[in-house]
């Protein structure tokens, strides 16, 4: 699978470099067409972003360990279903 992200936490965004957001919303092309977000224990929303896939784990699997996401949702029929 593939994914972009495209909002990151303030919180967890000082881990990040500065230019990783822009950097991955230039990386975006037609193939990433899924709406996902990644919250955390308390529902806050930790990260979102765009994927080639809906049915995918990955983006939990490397985000979710490090940074404390617990919950992958992707958008369907305008809303956001847990996976």
């Amino acid at each position: 699978m593939e994914y972009r992200i495209t909002y990151i936490d303030t919180l967890l965004s000082c881990n990040f470099p500065k230019d990783f957001i822009p950097k991955q919303k230039k990386e975006i092309k037609s193939k990433f067409k899924f709406f996902f977000r990644l919250l955390n224990g308390d529902r806050n929303i930790y990260f979102e972003g765009l994927a080639n896939r809906n049915d995918s784990f990955d983006p939990l699997d490397f985000l979710g360990s490090e940074h404390g996401g617990t919950d992958l949702q992707y958008l369907e029929n305008r809303r956001y279903l847990r996976l």
